[in-house]
């Protein structure tokens, strides 16, 4: 059961919200969180962040999959900032290595509808084995955020595709193929969940 979120202790970590001197950055903490951006305006933005990463990660232990004791969220100032800090096509809404989530603006991630998701999409990246493969942790993390559902009911034209072969679909820098990779991915995670329930799925 969800809890309601404590708005009198957002106002308290939104009040030390402070400007990094040098980096034209901002930081906020929130528990195991820490969060930068460059954009003031993603500041209005910061209470959906901290909302969906407190239930990602009670979500997350449910499962066995604790998250990292210190996690940053880092949102780049714009697209370019993005695609420069982290080696990722414009069109992907953020990247996470370990412990470190990089993410578009968060203020277009918002406008986009795609705020919640996204943290909760990488909270799960953070949380996962290393071992498991590429398609499998794109799966999962997009049937653990919810981004699954909204996807199209059609064929993927990758039904017969090898695991091998969509690993490397999700590298694929065209959008087009990229998105069908992605729900490819979901779909055949998804039906994995359903066969052996989270805790099999993981161990695949």
């Amino acid at each position: 059961m969800s809890r309601p979120f404590p708005w009198r202790m957002l106002a308290a970590f939104l009040s030390l919200t402070l400007p990094i001197p040098g980096a034209q950055a901002y930081e906020a903490q929130h528990g195991a969180l820490t969060v930068s951006y460059a954009d003031p305006r993603d500041r209005q933005h910061l209470g959906v962040v901290f909302v969906a990463w407190d239930r990602a990660a009670r979500d997350l232990r449910a499962l066995g999959l604790p998250p990292p004791a210190r996690v940053r969220l880092e949102a780049a100032g714009n697209a370019a900032d993005f695609a420069a800090r982290t080696g990722e096509p414009v069109n992907i809404a953020a990247s996470t290595r370990g412990a470190v989530i990089r993410t578009q603006r968060l203020s277009a991630l918002s406008a986009r509808g795609l705020l919640p998701t996204t943290v909760r999409h990488e909270a799960f990246h953070t949380a996962q084995s290393a071992r498991i493969p590429r398609w499998l942790a794109e799966g999962l993390a997009r049937t653990f955020s919810g981004e699954g559902q909204a996807d199209p009911r059609t064929s993927t034209g990758l039904e017969s595709a090898r695991a091998n072969r969509l690993d490397a679909e999700l590298l694929n820098r065209d959008a087009a193929q990229l998105s069908a990779a992605y729900r490819e991915a979901t779909v055949r995670a998804a039906r994995l969940v359903r066969a052996r329930g989270w805790k099999g799925a993981l161990r695949w």
